[in-house]
């Protein structure tokens, strides 16, 4: 099978890591991968074209030419709603938003007649593209994301600070919930509370609070790892995520994890990660609390989270990515029959 895979020269972290590890997987399952860019054209002989990155952008023009099976993985399409972010923090994303939903309701209907197959790496994603897009449920299929066992293991180096810390990833993306992780932070004892390192690659704003350590670099993944595996928690209590890699880097690493009680981050955490209420910094303080001072629980969720993560792999992923792609090309060839 011959895959002609989009590549944009510009990808969001998680979404580069995304791709790059099951572009990898493919040929394990017998995928050829054939990249082209967002400008096209559309390479040759191939059986398939899939958009790795769809959702929170345009469609790119050159799928509407396609003469071969479209596939596309969707990341979700409402990352700026009201819905999940509340009002002070929506001011921030209205005229992104605007602009994204008229790009999405103008593409709606070619979407809908032209694509093949939709994969999400939730549930909650799948309903998502579903009610965005106006597609049949049954074209939409749900392709959870792997791990890197090789870089994220429980076995390998331990990033040694002073001082305990907990740990919190972020962004230009105020769907982490940075703000409230802080003030939750905020309400713990000064005297006894551990650091709390915030893994902020650009200039997002985060508040001044005694014991926050920022650190302001996109790191590579295996000093990422050496972060995880030394961290008391990792507090990633996201208002809405189509999946979360972090929580599986994290717990694959042996690292506790606290994370929201909805959307994709319950799906990946399963029981394998303390669940709070997002909009509650009462809620992420008691959990911080708890995570701190209870070392049985941090070896519960220590263990359960390895288990966790176990079941997930990209190899895995790209196994089942497989049997979408030859899946329509079945239905392409009987349709020319």
């Amino acid at each position: 099978m011959r895959l002609a895979v989009l590549t944009r020269s510009v990808d969001a972290p998680s979404h580069r890591v995304y791709r790059e590890n099951l572009v990898s997987a493919f040929p394990s399952v017998g995928i050829e991968v054939v990249p082209f860019k967002r400008r096209g054209p559309i390479p040759r002989g191939c059986d398939v074209v899939w958009d790795p990155g769809l959702g929170l952008r345009p469609i790119p023009p050159v799928l509407r030419k396609s003469s071969i099976p479209v596939v596309v993985t969707f990341h979700g399409a409402r990352i700026f709603s009201p819905i999940y972010i509340a009002r002070g923090e929506w001011a921030l994303a209205r005229l992104y938003h605007s602009w994204l939903k008229r790009s999405l309701l103008r593409d709606r209907v070619w979407f809908r007649e032209i694509v093949a197959a939709v994969i999400a790496p939730s549930r909650f994603a799948a309903q998502e593209a579903a009610e965005v897009f106006d597609v049949p449920p049954e074209k939409v299929h749900v392709i959870p994301h792997g791990v890197d066992h090789r870089l994220f293991t429980p076995d390998g180096d331990v990033l040694v600070r002073e001082r305990p810390y907990l740990l919190h990833i972020c962004g230009r993306n105020p769907m982490k919930n940075t703000e409230r992780v802080i003030a939750a932070y905020a309400r713990l004892p000064e005297a006894s509370r551990p650091d709390l390192v915030v893994i902020s690659p650009w200039d997002w704003f985060v508040p001044r609070v005694r014991g926050v350590i920022v650190i302001r670099r996109l790191l590579p993944q295996r000093e990422l790892a050496r972060w995880y595996r030394g961290a008391l928690g990792l507090i990633a209590p996201s208002l809405r995520e189509t999946f979360g890699l972090a929580l599986l880097e994290a717990m694959a690493c042996g690292c506790p994890v606290i994370t929201a009680d909805r959307t994709g981050c319950a799906e990946v955490a399963g029981e394998a990660a303390v669940l709070v209420n997002p909009y509650s910094v009462e809620a992420i303080a008691q959990a911080m609390q708890r995570v701190i001072e209870d070392s049985a629980l941090r070896e519960r969720l220590r263990e359960q989270g390895l288990i966790r993560a176990g079941t997930f792999s990209w190899t895995r992923s790209a196994a089942a990515y497989r049997q979408v792609f030859s899946t329509v090309m079945t239905g392409a060839r009987s349709s020319c029959l």
